[in-house]
């Protein structure tokens, strides 16, 4: 830097150079830089000081000197700028929106149509497993010693005349026996539910009639007649409904009392039978719903 002070330049060059030279003189002697600095920064301060301002207001002091009709007006510009483009970028978003708006129920419909066919099939599952462990699973008996003992004369004479008696009596299985000709419900059948094609059933052109004791074997699952049904019309999420309470209450409702049950359909996936049953006028499928162990979804 002290030769480009130190050169020597005639002419327009000469003219260059001195003007470099006198711009840079301040950056060239930075005690000059940093007094002037200190001087004006003094100048700032002392200059509200004298006005009667406090140190800690000279901020504010500053702030308001510096109103302008001109910062006015570009304030008011930049603020109908700042408007005018938030609006357009409003318009823009609620175009998409709008347009979002009519693609995505159907999407969302679908969806939850899917979710609740693979929730429907992991439920059945899941009930048809616990089902098969609790009511086939036997347990283990030991094992007992046999001693063999001919019987005498006599008795072969007693165990021979209560054969033929037993022989001689109808036969009657509890879980077939006959259906009383009484009416369990009122009206017609279609009264108490409706047909929905969404989800998955087969229906029948007449019900099957079942008829006798029931074993409760899961929130929306009974047994009866050497028959694993569920019953029509309503869903019991195990996520949402308490599956334990729900099953102690369809035995107390039940309390080992015959049940008539008319299959409507059966499931496609598991071909498992879905029946409305009844017991003392009172439908069980409905019963469930009201008492909130289960959600109405083809039930009127």
């Amino acid at each position: 830097m002290k030769e480009w002070a130190q050169m020597r330049v005639s002419g327009f060059l000469g003219f260059i150079h001195k003007l470099v030279m006198f711009i840079t003189w301040p950056l060239r002697h930075w005690k000059f830089l940093l007094i002037s600095l200190l001087i004006v920064a003094a100048i700032v301060i002392a200059v509200p000081l004298i006005s009667g301002t406090k140190f800690v207001e000279i901020p504010s002091w500053y702030k308001a000197k510096m109103t302008h009709p001109f910062l006015t007006v570009l304030k008011n510009n930049v603020t109908n700028i700042t408007q005018s483009t938030e609006q357009k970028i409003n318009e823009s978003v609620n175009s998409v929106k709008d347009k979002v708006e009519q693609i995505a129920p159907e999407i969302i419909k679908t969806e939850a149509e899917e979710e609740n066919k693979k929730e429907k099939i992991r439920f059945t599952a899941w009930n048809v497993a616990k089902f098969n462990k609790t009511k086939y699973q036997q347990p283990k008996s030991k094992k007992q010693k046999i001693t063999l003992k001919s019987p005498t004369f006599a008795e072969l004479k007693e165990e021979t005349a209560s054969k033929q008696e037993k022989m001689a009596e109808p036969i009657i299985n509890e879980d077939e026996q006959e259906a009383p000709t009484k009416p369990y419900y009122d009206g017609n059948l279609a009264d108490y539910y409706t047909v929905r094609r969404d989800l998955d059933l087969i229906y029948l052109t007449e019900s099957e009639k079942l008829y006798g004791q029931v074993d409760v074997v899961g929130a929306n699952s009974l047994y009866i007649n050497n028959t694993y049904i569920y019953l029509y019309g309503i869903y019991t999420n195990p996520n949402i409904y308490n599956e334990q309470a729900a099953r102690l209450y369809l035995e107390k409702l039940i309390d080992n009392k015959a049940v008539h049950c008319d299959v409507v359909a059966y499931s496609v996936q598991s071909q498992t039978p879905t029946a409305l049953c009844f017991i003392d006028g009172k439908l069980i499928n409905q019963e469930l719903v009201d008492a909130q162990y289960a959600a109405n979804i083809a039930l009127k």
